[in-house]
């Protein structure tokens, strides 16, 4: 009998079953990962992987020893362990405890490192608490940070400003991934926040992640579905990337687009998989999230998989004091706002092939700097009557504003050609709106504003929707959008 076939009558009936998932670029087995993409024609031009290695299975936390042996860190010596104060549960045992006692049992001396949260107890990614974690290394320790995307970019960037500044051998630094929640754990960028505002920097990547399958299918559903939320942007940003190249403010790379070939091929067929947190569900997500921080390294930026659905999100972070709200749950807010992403990528793309604007119109495109400051400070004056974050905003959108004004002679091209870049951009679209929306249903993912782990109003999320392009420089469907 074929497997998951059944014999009826005279033919074959499949089952509802999925095969075991085959990954092409296999995180587990990085060796063979960087043997495949050592053939791409542009392999020279990529940064080289820094991540040696990752562990996976339903017991894999108790290797983390085995890990820091690999990297030559000997029993004895100090390991700061990086954590926030929130409880994880891995069945009945307290996953922190556990940790820091594999550890000592190993015969290393973990020092427990908890990271304080504001009045919510949310930790924020932000340069205080960095130095808090800087403050803690020396020469001879090592790293271990156990936790999700906040705790790993913070440690990732403290572990990376150690070295800059000092000099010397790279730290070792293990991520023990507690939730399927953020592709931050193989990213060569951190996430920090600047005078309220989410920018990101250049970093490091640990030296080996552990995927413990056993503690992230024991996570709550909301991060994991939150995770599920970060990785859709795979099916828009790229096609916010490819417009910005077309406006001379970005170059796309190739590889980029390759590396996610599992996430196309695997991750909404799995959706039910991961929505019952299986083990299989929980290593599909967690190895898609893997290879997209390898395609933000690629990049050397978060753009393959930050477009306009990611202001969206930082939008609604950065409102969510003057709101009262605690920050939410960014993966699911992403996951929202890429369905209003690729609505807005659409109706683009139907209005560039009803309208194409002759030169007078085009005049009208291009806003002063004044005009458009006052624009921004207006914006950002009611979350933060100080004008710091406002001033943040505006410095670097005034990059991307004078960057537009001078793009007039590639955007007239960008018309002259449409047909071209339509067929581009449809390629990079390989999922509409619906489809995407059907796809996140299917893993429980909220689709209201109502329904987020910290519910937005209406209004706010139109703000956000409305605003976004004004947060940072990098040029988006939403800037094109606006222009026009």
């Amino acid at each position: 009998m074929l497997p998951g076939f059944l014999w009826k009558g005279a033919c074959f009936v499949m089952l509802n079953r999925l095969m075991p998932p085959v990954f092409k670029y296999d995180v587990e087995n990085m060796e063979d990962l960087n043997r495949k993409i050592a053939r791409w024609s542009d392999y020279d031009r990529l940064p080289k992987i820094e991540l040696r290695d990752v562990l996976v299975g339903r017991d894999a936390v108790r290797r983390l020893p085995q890990a820091l042996q690999s990297l030559g860190v000997k029993p004895g010596t100090r390991v700061v362990t990086v954590m926030d104060g929130t409880l994880i549960l891995r069945g009945r045992e307290n996953l922190k405890e556990l940790v820091l006692r594999i550890l000592q049992d190993a015969g290393y001396r973990p020092e427990k490192l908890v990271l304080q949260g504001d009045k919510f107890g949310v930790v924020h990614a932000d340069a205080a608490q960095v130095e808090t974690v800087k403050a803690r290394l020396n020469d001879a320790c090592a790293v271990v940070s156990v936790g999700s995307g906040t705790v790993t970019d913070i440690s990732k960037h403290a572990c990376f400003l150690y070295r800059e500044e000092r000099g010397g051998e790279k730290k070792a630094l293990v991520s023990l991934m507690t939730a399927n929640s953020v592709p931050a754990y193989t990213s060569r960028s951190s996430i920090i926040t600047k005078d309220g505002v989410k920018r990101t920097w250049p970093s490091r990547t640990p030296d080996i992640v552990v995927m413990d399958l056993q503690t992230l299918m024991d996570c709550p559903l909301h991060y994991t579905v939150g995770g599920v939320g970060d990785l859709f942007p795979v099916f828009s940003a790229f096609a916010d990337w490819y417009l910005a190249e077309c406006m001379g403010m970005a170059e796309v790379v190739d590889g980029c687009w390759r590396i996610v070939d599992d996430i196309k091929e695997l991750l909404i067929p799995y959706m039910g998989e991961i929505a019952g947190r299986t083990s299989a569900g929980m290593e599909v997500l967690g190895k898609c999230l893997l290879v997209t921080g390898l395609t933000m390294t690629f990049a050397r930026d978060s753009v393959p998989v930050s477009g306009y659905e990611h202001v969206i999100s930082h939008m609604l972070d950065m409102s969510a004091a003057s709101d009262g709200r605690k920050t939410g749950v960014h993966g699911q807010q992403v996951g929202e706002a890429d369905i209003f992403s690729l609505l807005n990528l659409h109706k683009l793309i139907g209005r560039l092939d009803r309208e194409r604007a002759d030169k007078n119109e085009i005049r009208t495109l291009y806003p002063t700097a004044e005009e458009m400051e006052r624009k921004v400070l207006r914006t950002f004056q009611p979350l933060d009557p100080s004008g710091k974050m406002g001033r943040e905003c505006w410095r670097d959108y005034s990059v991307k504003l004078q960057k537009w004004t001078e793009a007039k002679p590639k955007f007239e091209a960008f018309l002259k050609n449409w047909p071209e870049h339509r067929a581009v951009l449809k390629s990079l679209l390989p999922h509409s709106a619906l489809e995407c929306a059907c796809a996140l249903d299917r893993a429980r993912h909220p689709l209201l504003f109502s329904e987020l782990d910290v519910p937005v109003t209406e209004e706010r999320f139109r703000w956000a929707a409305r605003n976004a392009h004004l947060m940072r420089r990098r040029f988006t469907s939403s800037d094109l959008a606006h222009f026009l």
